[in-house]
């Protein structure tokens, strides 16, 4: 009891002497994989468990729009579902700050007719035109109005990030010619600002494109909040973080628990730990007010499907295990932001060993599965060397996992073992891919190999629905036929 009361007594003082984010929150993505209510609820308990007091939602198609019904989709909330998890968050103390994207990632407001003459480019339907300010003013009042009048919160978060097409457009080419690519930029976000200031709301963007130009800030409200996401690389990658601060606006950063080139078979634990480890500590020495613990269920860039100059379907170029199976990333967030210093070397395996009810043995070898690196065995990696060397790791998990057995918490350690098992499959029909397109294997017995790896992801399948589906509206996308799976089924068709 002594001891107990001794370690809370240390964290307490560890919490205190940390320097507080005034903003510390969570990121739900609803581009591909839409959370039930329930699951939505408890992502914000655990928040509020944690110490985060907010949460960034990006509702996207499932916002149940009335002015602008056509963006919804068909896993769209209820006016009633929206205030109820709006209720309940305010209830525990989570402000729900929503982000409506108006300029990148545009994909689902751009591909409807209703708002075609925004496009920047007729095939590419990510971003809007930024010398159409005026009428995208007018469309987005539109749009942010509904948003904000549903969200109690000051905030407003409007995107800005991976304009990527910039300057395509023929008169925004000559713009950017006579007045370079930060103005093009600037002068479209500062009016994007000022529609969401006339809703009493503070604008908030992301960093990334000002960090490329930061003579473009002096230009924008002093009173927006500019977020610096980095997720594993040097803080320097999009530009000079002091160059904004000097200008006297207020950041926040923003790390990440799912990213490229996480999918449905690929999780670098590792990565996302050093990013927690590295990047928190600079953010709190940079002065930041907030921070943002972001989780992409995709990349945000998208096959189109096509019929003649129609847009049939937007198919996600990748999507992500479900955010419920990363409680570790989660719990190793809170501790990173409450606590002063880095997150503890050996948080993992302290983690383990209490979520599961482990012997310390077996929490101290299993941390190693979260040391392991996953990389990807396409384009330039794709052979039977980086194949074989990926499996024997895969392998080596399946075998830790399989000869530990947890005491509590059965369902996130099932999580664990399927990432692992649907991981292993992928891997071993990449491999009788690659043994197909050398020309080792003929057709039968390329059959004959996918015949057994198909009947394995056909178990698979059912079991990732199961264990997601009280956490997802429709669990039978994320592993569907889109995935590999599609892929492999493909090439059996071919051989067989």
């Amino acid at each position: 009891m002594r001891r107990a009361l001794n370690i809370f007594l240390l964290l307490l003082c560890l919490q205190m002497s940390a320097k507080a984010f005034d903003v510390r929150a969570v990121y739900v993505d609803h581009r591909t994989q839409v959370q039930t209510l329930p699951a939505l609820k408890a992502l914000a308990k655990k928040a509020a468990e944690g110490g985060m007091n907010a949460l960034v939602m990006e509702w996207e198609a499932t916002f149940p729009f009335e002015d602008n019904a056509v963006l919804c989709n068909s896993q769209v909330f209820s006016r009633k579902e929206v205030e109820d998890f709006l209720g309940y968050c305010g209830s525990i103390g989570i402000d729900v700050i929503p982000l409506q994207n108006c300029f990148g990632h545009a994909e689902y407001i751009l591909r409807h007719e209703r708002y075609a003459s925004l496009r920047e480019d007729s095939k590419d339907y990510s971003q809007v035109c930024p010398l159409k300010k005026d009428e995208a003013a007018e469309v987005f009042r539109s749009i942010f109005s509904e948003i904000a009048a549903a969200h109690p919160s000051k905030y407003l978060h409007i995107g800005c990030d991976e304009t990527r097409l910039l300057g395509r457009d023929k008169r925004c080419a000559a713009f950017v010619e006579e007045n370079g690519k930060s103005r093009l930029f600037v002068e479209y976000v500062s009016e994007m600002c000022s529609v969401v200031k006339e809703l009493g709301k503070i604008p908030v963007i992301w960093a990334d494109i000002l960090l490329q130009h930061p003579e473009a800030a002096a230009e924008l409200p002093k009173d927006v909040v500019i977020v610096d996401w980095n997720y594993g690389w040097k803080t320097s990658h999009f530009g000079n973080i002091d160059a904004l601060l000097a200008q006297g606006f207020t950041m926040w950063g923003a790390s990440s628990l799912r990213s490229s080139p996480d999918n449905i078979y690929l999780t670098q634990w590792d990565k996302h730990l050093a990013n927690l480890r590295e990047y928190i500590p600079f953010c709190r020495e940079k002065g930041f007010s907030g921070i943002i613990q972001t989780s992409w269920s995709t990349s945000g860039q998208y096959g189109y499907i096509w019929d003649q100059n129609s847009l049939i379907e937007l198919q996600p170029i990748r999507e992500v295990y479900p955010a419920q199976a990363f409680d570790i990333l989660w719990q190793a967030f809170f501790e990173a932001v409450n606590y002063s210093g880095a997150l503890r070397g050996d948080f993992v395996p302290d983690y383990l060993e209490k979520h599961f009810g482990l012997k310390s043995d077996d929490a101290r070898m299993l941390a190693d599965y979260f040391a392991l690196p996953q990389n990807t065995v396409t384009g330039k990696r794709f052979s039977d060397e980086a194949i074989s060397s990926e499996q024997s790791g895969a392998l080596r998990v399946k075998d830790m996992l399989g000869n530990v057995h947890p005491r509590a918490n059965k369902k996130d350690y099932a999580h664990l073992k399927l990432m692992i098992d649907i991981r292993s499959n992928y891997l071993e029909f990449k491999s009788v891919e690659c043994g197909y397109e050398s020309g080792s294997l003929g057709r039968p017995e390329t059959a004959r190999k996918l015949k057994g790896l198909l009947k394995e992801s056909s178990r698979l399948q059912k079991k990732f629905i199961r264990l997601n589906k009280n956490a997802l509206k429709d669990p039978s996308v994320p592993l569907g036929g889109h995935s590999y799976i599609g892929q492999m089924k493909n090439l059996y068709d071919i051989c067989k």
